[in-house]
């Protein structure tokens, strides 16, 4: 996953640099490397002329490429309008929204009045309508000036639920990230058993690193519950469709050195969203402001949250995923 800031016309170049050379690592031809490069011009060109900047998140999505643009502009009022080839407010052509949506396979698009635009565009090499969006999907982002990423994240599914891992290395820089490498492999090697005993595995793999906090979540889908331990401070929240967020509750301690309690805990859970994050998104967020955005594709409300939660001075790293089975 790679992140672009956006504050002028190089930003945007860059971003399309930034897309192309990831479509590239996964073996896109040039015809959809062709539709990604203008995918990304076109995102990077909105965010800039109607959201006075912001940023481009690329990630690998399977056998393709996600595209994430986030602003904090003004926000639109009517969405189906400003998708209109020959809309605009700025003077321009406006073909852009359009022509993304023409070019990718999948397109979606949050925005409210007054808080920002996110739009998610994915773009795979068959050029034909993809299937539903990944049930499962995260932002995961360095501290500004850092080049590795001290936060992470894993999962594994099956047909009893679904495993979600969120770990957050204790500062940043490379030492933070090779602490999250390794409690990512514990998790992998202990994905099927009980969340308490993937946290102690998780501890005891981390002892010759700096640490981590890190939180388990198991979905279960003959129950509709969710079985939860956590170590340290990675927030975790239940989302219904309707109704309050139930937060969980972890432990203090850091994994690899201070484990006085391990325990889980069982959260019933209906149809919604499990928000998995680290440190470094703000725990003063709520649904509440974003009508709608509980049913849209995990990755944009991944990035809705890290863009208006992020607190910029640390890795942050925002999981979201599907309560109910696919």
């Amino acid at each position: 996953m790679r992140s672009v800031r956006i504050t002028d016309s190089t930003g945007v170049a860059q971003a399309r640099r930034t897309a192309q050379s990831l479509g590239e690592s996964v073996g896109l031809d040039s015809v959809a490397g062709g539709r990604l490069a203008l995918v990304a011009t076109e995102l990077g060109s909105n965010v800039l002329k109607h959201g006075g900047g912001g940023e481009l998140i690329v990630a690998v999505a399977g056998h393709g490429i996600d595209v994430l643009a986030l602003d904090r502009g003004p926000g639109m009022v009517d969405v189906a309008a400003c998708m209109a080839d020959g809309y605009s407010t700025s003077g321009t052509p406006g073909n852009g929204l359009g022509a993304v949506r023409r070019l990718a396979q999948q397109f979606h698009v949050a925005s409210w009045p007054g808080r920002g635009t996110a739009v998610l565009a994915h773009v795979s090499e068959t050029g034909l309508a993809d299937d539903l969006p990944a049930p499962i999907a995260a932002v995961v982002v360095p501290k500004p000036g850092e080049e590795s990423c001290g936060d992470s994240w894993s999962c594994h599914e099956d047909a009893q639920g679904r495993t979600l891992f969120v770990v957050d290395g204790i500062g940043h820089g490379p030492e933070a990230a090779r602490a999250a490498h390794e409690a990512v492999l514990a998790f992998q090697r202990h994905r099927e058993a009980a969340v308490g005993d993937i946290i102690e595995a998780v501890h005891q793999a981390l002892r010759p690193t700096r640490g981590a906090a890190v939180a388990v979540a198991r979905i279960d889908w003959a129950s509709s519950s969710i079985a939860f331990a956590g170590l340290g401070n990675i927030g975790s929240v239940a989302v219904p469709r309707q109704g309050p967020l139930k937060r969980m509750v972890s432990h203090n301690g850091t994994a690899g050195h201070t484990a006085r309690r391990i325990q889980s805990f069982d959260y019933p859970c209906g149809e919604g969203l499990i928000v998995m994050y680290s440190d470094g998104i703000g725990n003063n967020w709520s649904f509440d402001p974003y009508p709608g955005l509980v049913l849209m594709p995990p990755r944009l409300v991944a990035g809705v949250l890290y863009r208006d939660a992020a607190r910029g001075r640390d890795d942050a790293a925002v999981l979201v995923a599907r309560t109910t089975r696919p």
